[in-house]
């Protein structure tokens, strides 16, 4: 039986797409920005969580606690966007197959508390750096 020509395209695809949610689902990585603050309301009736990590948001949405319950929402710049934080980027080891791969941030700073914007298998996203002293690939 011949082997169509399409079918190691759709398996170099179905690679990239598994590599990218096995990287972004880890948990290790953020989207860019903070979540709103809360609103000062009462909430008469609590809804099912619409997510459970930024990853499940779209574009750059991150899954923040709301009135009601946890929601996919624009994210807040932070206080100091261009602000470059302490430590290096951890090596990115591999490299997603999909075409120009979304940049989640761009600096440092807009990254929450301690983490970096460095770039990861799949674009840039905020992550844990790496002790010491500040490497090539810190943003």
């Amino acid at each position: 039986m011949k082997s169509s020509g399409l079918f190691p395209f759709m398996m170099l695809l179905a690679l990239g797409t598994l590599a990218s949610w096995a990287v972004e689902g880890s948990g290790k990585s953020f989207k860019a920005g903070v979540c709103p603050p809360k609103k000062s309301a009462q909430c008469l009736r609590y809804e099912k969580p619409e997510c459970q990590s930024d990853w499940q948001c779209l574009g750059k949405k991150r899954c923040c606690p709301d009135i009601c319950g946890i929601k996919c929402l624009d994210p807040v710049d932070t206080p100091s966007p261009t602000r470059r934080k302490p430590g290096r980027c951890p090596p990115a080891y591999g490299q997603c197959m999909m075409l120009n791969p979304p940049n989640y941030c761009e600096m440092d700073g807009q990254c929450e508390r301690d983490l970096k914007c460095c770039v990861g298998m799949c674009g840039k996203s905020c992550v844990s750096p790496v002790k010491g002293k500040q490497g090539p690939r810190a943003h």
